[in-house]
């Protein structure tokens, strides 16, 4: 579980992240959305989310020949 200190740098950097993701005019898919609230929920670490949402960007810009 994660400590009150923990969840509220954690919804700063997502907060910051996600901001920046609106200035570069892109938007977040709902993989994100579950992987942030799975990290803030303490389900998995932050090294993990950041993992399976690499994967989910990979997975969804992949051009099969």
């Amino acid at each position: 579980m994660l400590s009150a200190d923990e969840k509220k740098r954690l919804e700063r950097g997502f907060a910051e992240g996600e901001a920046s993701q609106r200035l570069e005019g892109l938007e977040l898919g709902e993989p994100y959305w579950t992987i942030k609230s799975r990290v803030l929920d303490g389900e998995i670490t932050l090294e993990q989310g950041l993992e399976e949402i690499a994967i989910s960007v990979r997975s969804r810009t992949s051009v099969v020949a």
